[in-house]
């Protein structure tokens, strides 16, 4: 099984291509421990980079509010074989070697705390074409802890119907005329998940409150089509971005960080 999987979203990469997929992994980390986490996932992330590495972006985000895992990594990549190509290990193993002996002690402390939070994780595959399922502010700053919302649905009919009508409903409308950051939807590809997976992020929770409770987009045409092709249930989580793979460093949010 792959070591690190798949970031966000991200979403917020303009180096990737249009049709690319992200692997999600999603953590099962204690509360009390998840700030040992991310500082020790900073420290394998940027001993773990070189030439070979086909990753294009990592986002990192810790479970607000819902239901879900504690911890969520989203790993994109310009196609799945380029995600299977990637050797995190590799590049580590490598890169470690260079290390004094002491050094290599401390690194090795490192991955151990690091590795034990991916103790019963679990895993998917998802496509997205960010050409058409991405939109976003210009300008927007995020290197920040903003607020990502993540929707999980399945379709009684096509995937794409499904997301074409939330799209035209609730994300663009929230990017042009409201306080959305960003938004967008991804399709399952392997792994357990669902059909559709949208997402937004937002400023704050307080944004993010105020988008929630506003009347929203009018287009009701969408809205009807939207909750016409969701099939059974469907579940949500709030989560707070922690920090992302910028220009081969892992960047914690925030701008001290």
């Amino acid at each position: 099984m792959k070591k690190i999987n798949l970031i966000m979203l991200l979403l917020f990469s303009i180096t990737i291509s249009a049709q690319s997929v992200v692997e999600i992994t999603y953590l099962d980390i204690p509360a009390t421990k998840i700030a040992d986490f991310v500082q020790a996932h900073k420290k394998i992330t940027d001993m773990s980079q070189d030439e070979n590495r086909t990753i294009k972006a990592s986002w990192v985000y810790r479970h607000w509010y819902g239901s879900g895992a504690s911890i969520v990594i989203y790993d994109l990549y310009d196609s799945a074989e380029d995600a299977i190509k990637d050797d995190l290990f590799a590049a580590l193993n490598k890169n470690v070697k260079k290390l004094t002996e002491e050094e290599q002690k401390e690194i090795t402390k490192t991955f151990d705390l690091w590795w034990a939070g991916f103790d019963n994780h679990w895993d998917e595959m998802r496509n997205i074409n960010i050409e058409k399922y991405y939109v976003f502010k210009e300008n927007a700053d995020w290197d920040i802890p903003f607020v990502y919302v993540e929707g999980n649905y399945n379709s009684s009919g096509s995937f794409t119907d499904l997301a074409d009508a939330f799209m035209e409903w609730s994300i663009k409308p929230g990017v042009k005329d409201g306080l959305m950051l960003g938004g967008g939807a991804s399709f399952h590809y392997k792994g357990t998940g669902n059909d559709v997976q949208f997402f937004s992020a937002y400023k704050d929770i307080m944004d993010f409150a105020k988008a929630v409770s506003s009347s929203g987009s009018d287009n009701s045409e969408a809205r009807s089509k939207f909750w016409s092709l969701v099939d059974g249930s469907h579940n949500d989580q709030i989560l707070i971005h922690v920090g992302h793979l910028e220009n081969g460093v892992f960047n914690l949010a925030g701008k001290d960080n």
